[in-house]
């Protein structure tokens, strides 16, 4: 750290290529994301041409243009039985049936348990469930499974709700341009994305003066220079279009194509420390900062540090308004799912790409097979050309069931007539198509187990086995939707706190004891700090219930007699049983009986009434042992024995004491002329064991020599 050090302005000065995009003109910016979307488009051009084939392929349209068109010219059948679509089913079916919740954990707490906050979880949830956020979610993860990548956006919409509502769209992968130089899963490395649209006039207007446009030309709007999903050029101009069509309207519906850009820029900051800690500033604050110190002559100790901040801006025919901050300052609002990488291309890749060549091929030896059986299966004749009086009558009649076909005089007799001989089928051919449908498992490592097709008599520790294995296999993918989901709860997290924290009333999950749902307020100073975003399973889920619910069933007999009512309710949210009958139920156990106050009163009567009787029963007993154990010391006084000194405090014995208002005369022996004071109260406990007859008994008023 120092104080004399000024801030130079080295960035913002020499040439537009050492300046920060934000710091470029419009003119000079445009220019440069122009050449970083076309450098990141043709690296990509590769990929898009397979994954339009992988999304047709997926659909059923799974021949080449070539191999169709020589089928078609021998009049041999185009066979396709698609098994690619079950396998992509299957797999997305597990995602659906094993979807996840995100938790939201603060960071930076005092030490001890770390509590989930429960409003920043409930208020992800309610986001997801205004959008339909899982639905756009397991539609993106069908694409990754598809062509290796699939894509949502995440913004807030202003159309219905003037305050801003989330949005969670999923987005068509050919409509994204990645970051030629991203090479890591879900693209967490990439510096820019971009995302083509082509919407109509009117919307795209809209969305040029949501973002400060305010041109009156509308092709302005069209971004002619940049290749569109389906395109392999640029896109033509808007004007060009017109004359082509001769309509002035005719590019209305769906031809006006923008470009939303969002990349990510290296900037300097300043940490100030000051007398209530340190605070950030940008350059300008930090020159103004560094300013009024110099006049006021106060030292100024500060840091220089660098930091990414995240831009976006809507881009046509030029930069459409301002480039703006991204809507969260430490993420693109774009998330991507990523299949499995192609390291040297740099792209990914999706089951389909694995699943084409077993497909094509069991599809070609289908056709040839049925080729090989209409060609040579048997029929017809080979006949002399004496066999039959009438020989065009005979090749009318002769495959016609209910006709007679007359052969000359011993023709039949001498053989002149026979069948032709099949060649049958070859079996290589059906081993071939038998390996082909099995590989189409293979080689993604789905087996029968996990399609729930295997028609055996197995056991099912080994069935649960095999369906493991083949998760085993899949983990990967599902790696790349767990930490999609997290980035996604990342981003969520942003805009709740910068955005949806205005005390707007919200519903969350949980529920009342009467079974209706909470509904509290958003307020932003129960959402600020820092969070870890958790993806955990969602006990919502299916197969997720029945696994639970079977280890339930398992262990509950043991807590059978811990178990209250409460805790039953818990229990059955993780039930397969329909959520409208567990609520059902917990309605039923949220009412109050009106008997129940009644019962809790005699019951807490009658257990008051036995334990008074209890304990006026055992001190009945007490003092009939206690009169008793008196009784025997006393005929000991009277005998002269030696009674024996208590040593030790009572220990286990309950105390004695005589009963109140009861006293005990004692009668003098003979010669001892008068009666014998009132005794006091006795010793607790049994007495300790003694040695002498002559010991000394308690302060009795008389001696144990018959003396007073």
């Amino acid at each position: 750290m120092n104080d004399t050090m000024n801030p130079t302005d080295a960035e913002t000065e020499g040439d537009d290529d050492r300046k920060r995009s934000s710091q470029l003109s419009n003119d000079a910016l445009l220019a440069r994301l122009k050449k970083q979307f076309k450098a990141d488009w043709n690296h990509s051009k590769d990929w898009r041409d397979q994954a339009k084939k992988d999304f047709d392929f997926v659909a059923g349209d799974q021949w080449d243009a070539k191999d169709r068109s020589a089928l078609d010219d021998m009049g041999r059948p185009v066979i396709t039985f698609n098994r690619t679509l079950a396998i992509v089913k299957a797999v997305a079916g597990i995602e659906i049936n094993s979807r996840h919740e995100t938790v939201f954990l603060p960071r930076g707490t005092s030490a001890g348990s770390v509590k989930a906050n429960e409003l920043l979880t409930g208020a992800s949830q309610w986001m997801a469930d205004e959008t339909d956020a899982e639905d756009e979610q397991s539609e993106a993860f069908q694409d990754c499974i598809t062509c290796g990548m699939g894509w949502t956006d995440s913004t807030l919409n202003y159309d219905e709700n003037p305050d801003g509502s989330y949005l969670e769209d999923r987005i068509d992968p050919l409509e994204m341009v990645w970051d030629k130089g991203a090479k890591k899963k879900n693209l967490k490395d990439a510096r820019r994305l971009f995302r083509i649209q082509k919407i109509s006039r009117a919307e795209a207007r809209d969305l040029a003066r949501e973002h400060g446009w305010d041109g009156e030309d509308d092709s302005d709007l069209h971004a002619a220079w940049a290749m569109s999903s389906s395109d392999t050029q640029e896109a033509k101009p808007v004007e060009e279009r017109r004359l082509r069509e001769g309509n002035a309207d005719g590019y209305d519906d769906e031809d006006i194509q923008l470009v939303h850009a969002q990349w990510i820029e290296r900037e300097p900051y300043y940490r100030v420390a000051g007398p209530q800690g340190i605070v950030e500033a940008n350059e300008a604050q930090f020159k103004q900062l560094l300013k009024m110190a110099r006049e006021a002559g106060v030292p100024l100790t500060y840091t220089r540090a660098i930091r990414k901040v995240y831009k976006q801006a809507l881009l046509g025919n030029v930069i459409l308004g301002k480039v703006r901050p991204g809507l969260v300052k430490d993420r693109f609002t774009f998330q991507c799912i990523t299949g499995e990488s192609h390291r040297n291309k740099r792209t990914w890749f999706g089951l389909i790409s694995m699943m084409r060549d077993p497909q094509m091929w069991a599809n070609k030896w289908l056709s040839q097979t049925l080729h090989i059986l209409n060609t040579t299966a048997k029929g017809g004749i080979i006949a002399e050309t004496d066999a039959f009086e009438d020989t065009q009558e005979a090749q009318r009649t002769y495959a016609q069931p209910d006709a007679i076909t007359f052969a000359a005089k011993d023709a039949i007799a001498k053989s002149k007539i026979m069948q032709k001989p099949g060649a049958g089928m070859p079996a290589g051919y059906i081993n071939l198509l038998e390996f082909a449908i099995s590989s189409i498992r293979d080689v993604t490592g789905i087996n029968m187990e996990l399609l729930g097709m295997r028609d055996a008599n197995q056991p099912g520790v080994l069935e649960a086995q095999r369906k493991q294995a083949a998760m085993t296999i899949l983990a990967t993918l599902f790696d790349s939707l767990r930490r999609y989901r997290r980035n996604v709860g990342r981003v969520r997290l942003g805009i709740i706190q910068n955005y949806l924290a205005d005390d707007r009333l919200i519903r969350l999950s949980q529920q009342d004891g009467d079974g209706a749902f909470k509904v509290v307020q958003l307020a932003k100073d129960q959402t600020v700090g820092e969070f870890e975003v958790i993806v955990d399973d969602s006990p919502t889920s299916p197969n997720q219930k029945q696994e639970t619910w079977g280890v339930i069933t398992q262990v509950l007999p043991v807590f059978r007699d811990m178990l209250t009512p409460e805790s039953v309710m818990v229990i059955l949210e993780y039930s397969p049983l329909p959520t409208k009958l567990v609520d059902a139920f917990k309605a039923m156990a949220s009412q109050p009986d009106p008997e129940a106050d009644e019962r809790k009163k005699l019951a807490d009567a009658a257990a008051k009434a036995k334990v008074a009787r209890d304990v006026a029963a055992a001190s009945k007993d007490q003092a009939t042992a206690d009169k008793t154990k008196l009784d025997g010391l006393l005929d000991l006084i009277m005998a002269g024995a030696a009674i024996p000194v208590p040593t030790a405090p009572p220990v286990a014995a309950a105390p004695g004491p005589m009963l109140p208002g009861e006293q005990f005369a004692i009668t003098p022996p003979e010669g001892a002329g008068r009666e014998l004071p009132q005794l006091p109260q006795l010793p607790v406990g049994p007495p300790a064991v003694g040695d002498t007859a002559a010991a000394s008994a308690p302060d009795f008023g008389l001696t144990l020599n018959n003396q007073q």
